[in-house]
C-alpha cells in the first residue's frame, strides 16, 4: 500500500472516531496544523546557517510563524497552496473558533454549521431528503418515525461528505511536502 493511501486511511480513521461536529473540527484542525507545520519546514532552504539561526527564530515559540494563520498566508503568498486550500482551512478554523465561543451543542443540520461548511470548495452537500419528505408528511404518507429516520440519515450524509472534504484537503497539503522546493 502506498504511503499516500496509508496517510489518507489514518486521517479518515481519526476523523470518523469523532462523535460530534466540535470534536470532528478540533481533530481536523489538529491534523491540518500538523500538515501545515511540516510543509512550512519543507519550504525553507536547508543550509547549515538557515537551519541553525534563521528557521528556529521564525518557527520557535515566539516566532512569527508559530501561528497557523500566518503560515497559511505565507504558503499562499509563495504559491505553495492554492487560494481554495487557503480559504477552506481559514473557514474551518473560523467555524471551530465560533463553536468554542458558544456553549450550545450543534449538530450537522444546524444552520450555523450547514451554512459555513457548504462554502467549502470540496464540500458536496447531498439533497435534503428530509425536507422533501415534509410534503409527503403533510399528505399523511410519512409518519414521525420515518421523518426522524430521514433526518438522521441526512445528518450522516453531511457528516460523511464533510469528513471526505477535510480528508482530501489534508492529504493535498500533506502531498505538497513531497515536492523539493529548494533542489
Amino acid at each position: 500500500m502506498s504511503e499516500s493511501i496509508l496517510k489518507e486511511d489514518t486521517i479518515l480513521e481519526k476523523l470518523n472516531q469523532q462523535a460530534d461536529i466540535h470534536s470532528l473540527l478540533t481533530e481536523a484542525i489538529k491534523l491540518i496544523n500538523d500538515s501545515v507545520n511540516k510543509l512550512i519546514l519543507k519550504v525553507f532552504r536547508k543550509e547549515r546557517h538557515a537551519i541553525k539561526f534563521v528557521i528556529p527564530s521564525l518557527i520557535g515559540k515566539n516566532g512569527p510563524l508559530n501561528d497557523t494563520s500566518v503560515c497559511l498566508k505565507l504558503l499562499y503568498a509563495l504559491g505553495i497552496i492554492t487560494r481554495e486550500e487557503y480559504e477552506d482551512i481559514e473557514l474551518l478554523m473560523a467555524i471551530l473558533d465560533e463553536l468554542e465561543l458558544d456553549d450550545k451543542k450543534y449538530t450537522y443540520l444546524d444552520d450555523e454549521i450547514l451554512g459555513p461548511i457548504s462554502l467549502l470548495h470540496d464540500m458536496v452537500l447531498p439533497p435534503n431528503w428530509a425536507l422533501q419528505q415534509d410534503d409527503a408528511k403533510e399528505a399523511g404518507i410519512v409518519d414521525a418515525l420515518k421523518s426522524s429516520m430521514y433526518q438522521n440519515r441526512y445528518q450522516q450524509m453531511i457528516r460523511s461528505a464533510l469528513i471526505i472534504a477535510i480528508t482530501d484537503l489534508t492529504v493535498r497539503i500533506t502531498n505538497k511536502q513531497k515536492i523539493n522546493y529548494f533542489p
